[in-house]
């Protein structure tokens, strides 16, 4: 682990290093643990680096870290680092769950999808994280629907107004066969 952890403190760290590190670690829960336990050090390029491995990890295993979700929840909630929320988000979104919505995350979202101050991958993978939870609590989806349609578009970016565009037809679609 000695190893990995060198690696991952690198301020530059490439998309091989960080597939190598995940396929080193997968099936290993010890590992997958201090790997888990990295991403709360208080070196920013280590606890980054960290992320993107548990990331990585979990598009090739969705079950991986659903034991922590809870967790990796409250931690979004704390993290300051953009770049952090959008790789947690990233990793909620594909985490298996027990099909109940988080407030608390949901909250997250609502809060920061159309946030200025926020970059547009993170408004992005708020929309689609609330998108996700809403579907499992439809009468959450007319909320989420009014707040994407009073968005103005003249304040987005293309990449903004296409993912808020893409959600409006995935909420229409539900709409048309719910009837």
């Amino acid at each position: 682990m000695e190893d990995i952890i060198k690696i991952l403190q690198a301020k530059r760290v490439n998309k091989y290093e960080i597939e190598q590190i995940a396929a080193s670690v997968m099936g290993d829960a010890k590992k997958c643990d201090e790997l888990f336990q990295l991403t709360k050090s208080e070196d920013d390029s280590l606890s980054w680096h960290a992320w993107w491995v548990c990331e990585h990890i979990t598009k090739l295993a969705s079950t991986s870290f659903a034991d922590k979700r809870e967790e990796i929840i409250s931690l979004l909630l704390a993290c300051q680092h953009e770049g952090k929320q959008r790789l947690i988000l990233n990793i909620l979104m594909r985490l298996e769950s027990d099909g109940s919505v988080s407030v608390p995350l949901l909250n997250f979202c609502f809060d920061n999808m159309l946030s200025p101050s926020q970059p547009v991958a993170v408004q992005s993978c708020c929309m689609k994280m609330a998108y996700k939870l809403c579907q499992r609590e439809p009468e959450l989806l007319p909320e989420l629907k009014v707040i994407l349609e009073s968005a103005e578009p003249e304040f987005l970016t293309p990449a903004t107004q296409c993912t808020i565009s893409k959600i409006l037809k995935s909420i229409a679609s539900v709409g048309k066969r719910a009837k």
